[in-house]
Formats: C-alpha cells, sequence, structure tokens
C-alpha cells in the first residue's frame, strides 16, 4: 500500500487516522522481482527424463534464479537438505521462439543448475 499525504506532518508527530488516505496498488501480471539472497537461489526442482536418469546418478537439477553463481547454489542445497555437495554445473537455457497460428512469440529462457552430491547422501523430495 502507498500513502497519500493529506497535510503537513511535522518531524515527531505520528500521524491521526484523518491525516492519510489508503491508496491501494494494482498487482502487476508479472512475477514481483525479488533479490534471490532475500528468499533462496532456487526456484525448485526441474523434472524431465533426463532429469530423472541423473537423480539415479545423485545428481539433482533445480531451476534457480538469475544472476545466481555456483557457489550460492552449493551453500542453499547443502542448507535446505542437510547433504554435502560434490559439485555443481550450471546452464543458461535460451528463450525459444513459438508460433501459435499467425501469432509468433517467445517462450522465456531461465537458469539451471545441475547439483552433484557426495555418495551416500539423497534428496528424497527430488524422488517423489
Amino acid at each position: 500500500m502507498f500513502w497519500k499525504k493529506d497535510k503537513k506532518e511535522e518531524k515527531g508527530d505520528t500521524p491521526e487516522v484523518g491525516d492519510f488516505n489508503v491508496v491501494e496498488k494494482k498487482e502487476s501480471s508479472r512475477a514481483p522481482q525479488t533479490l534471490p539472497r532475500e528468499h533462496g537461489v532456487l526456484k525448485g526442482f526441474y523434472t524431465s527424463e533426463k532429469s530423472s536418469a541423473l537423480n539415479s546418478l545423485n545428481q539433482y537439477v533445480f531451476k534457480v534464479f538469475d544472476g545466481v553463481t555456483k557457489n550460492e547454489v552449493k551453500k542453499q542445497v547443502a542448507k535446505s537438505f542437510g547433504v554435502k555437495v560434490k559439485g555443481v554445473k550450471m546452464i543458461n537455457l535460451p528463450k525459444k521462439k513459438r508460433s501459435v497460428g499467425h501469432h509468433s512469440g517467445f517462450k522465456k529462457g531461465f537458469k539451471k543448475a545441475i547439483v552433484v552430491l557426495e555418495k551416500g547422501y539423497t534428496i528424497d523430495q527430488a524422488r517423489a
């Protein structure tokens, strides 16, 4: 919410009920631009046939925010799932052109991370 000031407020005074009008901010259709460091760096698991096959090799695939480093992903996975991470591979997938009838546009690109775990560690949430 944003506040719209009706009359001047002097320093140190607390506003009274009639001093401000509440102006509702419209929700935008776009996702909010949040900094990954505030809310974690992982968006979620990335599921595909290839990522399911990698799970048996102790490798897990995550969607991550843009601008995230390998070290940040490693720390977040170790903290969130209580595992030891051996390595991280990052892939930045580009946007793809798509068309429906006469309308053409783009499918949004994203960044994903392949996390390799030490032997003996697994992430049970990814296997479901």
